[in-house]
Formats: C-alpha cells, structure tokens, sequence
C-alpha cells in the first residue's frame, strides 16, 4: 500500500494519502480482522464501499463505522472487522493540523472516538462521499479529496506554528526533548505549551512522545520483520526491551511478537508496503 504524495499546496497539512481495496466476500467475517494499536497520526478515513466495523479489543465492544470519519490521538486498540468490499482511503495529516481544520475544535474532545466526519464538517463532505461512492478510478477519487481540502484551506487560512513544527519533532525523532526546550522551540512557556499540545493532541507532550516511539518500533518491525525486537527497540530509542514491553503492554495489549503475529494475520497483508 504505497503512500500517495499530496497536492503541492496541501503539503504542510497532509503528509501522504493510503489507498487500500480488498474483496472479503470469499474470508469468513471472524478472519476479516485487523488489530489497530495507537498510532502517532491523526487522520480522515473514507470507506466508500462496504462500511467497518471498530471493535475494542479489551472489551468487544462494537460499532459501525460511518462513511468517513475523523480520527483524533488514538491511547487504547481496537480491531477492525472489515466488509465484504473493503475500500480505504486514508488522508494521513501532519500532527496538529485536524485542530486546525475542525475550527479549533479541542481533539481531547474525541479522543478514542472515531467521529462522524459529516456531523463536524459542512454539506461539502457529504456530497464528497456520494462523488467517491459513484467513482470507480482510483486517481479520481484522490483528485475529489484533494479538491475538497484545497476549498476548505482557502476558506480557512490555516497557519503552521512553531508548536506545530515542535509536535513534528515530537513525533520524527529517536532522541528524548525535554519540556523546557520544546517550550522554547515553540516560543511558549512549557505551562501554555502543554495547554496548547492539549488542545491539538489531546494528550501532554510527553505521553505523545511515547505513542510516537511506539508507532516507529512497530512500523519497522512491520517493514522488516527479520530485525530482532531488541534491535528495533534499540532503533528506535527504548532504553532496553523491558520498556519496549511495558508500552506494548499499554498500547497494544498483547506482547510484541504476539501482535506482530496478529498484524500479520489480517487479510490485507499481503496488499501492504
């Protein structure tokens, strides 16, 4: 599933899009799972074909999913039961900027929530979603996205802040940033910095740093299954494996290799990377 590169001028909101079509109809609906630990991304998704389901993984609770969604700073996993005819789109954002595209809309708000991207946008979105119900070319349903984001972006002016440029750091680096210097960088105190990252994030700076080393250590493992967890661990900036266990423990549920196992088991693997 390669990463789409965005529209020039969407390049400081959207880092890429993922495309993703499978049919279901020969997988029994108990195999169409796909676990979804706490990633570091915020993002849109558009199923225009057969809807999803989310399933929390502590405790089966489930729901449908509605045509698209927003999705703030996932801290807990659920599970994804897929359709008969699963088609994804997902608009992948650079960290901050669904804050800024949801009217400053704090993101603690749905936080562990998928939210119903029709009831939080305007009329825009759902003529969007019956334009990519009807569409049949891949390309062109990217074209109507973007074409969409680009009106919203004139109408809204967004601006890229230092503290956004801060939560990037956050989000790409292997090396710990203490409060004081991301405050600095942000041209904040670190009080109205951890206020601000609140309302973008939905969590404090350091919790978010943690999600972010997570998602790296299990998106290279995911790339190169072949490396030794302890190598990974190591890559990606865990003091030693103990650490990596206990947020794998928090975020995902299960131990590492058991996830990795699970991941692999979902009926989309062989259509990714």
């Amino acid at each position: 599933m390669p990463r789409i590169p965005p529209h020039p001028a969407l390049r400081p909101y959207v880092r890429h899009y993922l495309l993703l079509h499978v049919q279901m109809h020969e997988v029994p609906v108990h195999q169409r799972i796909k676990p979804i630990p706490p990633d570091a991304d915020q993002s849109l998704f558009f199923y225009p074909r057969s809807s999803v389901k989310a399933i929390t993984n502590s405790t089966a609770e489930s729901r449908t999913s509605a045509a698209s969604i927003f999705v703030g700073q996932q801290t807990s996993r659920i599970n994804i039961q897929f359709g008969d005819d699963h088609l994804i789109i997902q608009v992948c954002f650079q960290p901050g900027f669904l804050y800024q595209l949801l009217g400053k809309i704090p993101i603690s708000s749905f936080q562990n929530e998928e939210m119903n991207a029709e009831y939080l946008t305007d009329a825009g979105m759902k003529d969007l979603n019956e334009q990519l119900r009807e569409e049949t070319d891949y390309g062109r349903m990217i074209g109507l996205i973007e074409a969409y984001l680009l009106k919203k972006l004139a109408q809204l002016r967004p601006e890229v802040l230092p503290i956004d440029k801060v939560i990037l750091a956050l989000k790409d680096t292997h090396l710990p940033l203490s409060l004081d210097w991301l405050a600095d960088q942000a041209c904040l105190s670190p009080r109205q910095l951890e206020r601000k990252f609140q309302e973008r994030m939905g969590m404090s700076p350091k919790f978010y740093a943690r999600i972010a080393r997570f998602d790296r250590t299990f998106k290279l493992k995911q790339q190169q299954p072949q490396l030794d967890w302890h190598d990974v661990a190591y890559a990606c900036g865990y003091f030693d494996y103990s650490h990596l266990m206990r947020d794998f423990r928090q975020f995902a549920e299960v131990p590492p290799s058991m996830l990795l196992a699970q991941d692999m088991a979902s009926p989309d693997w062989g259509n990714r990377f």
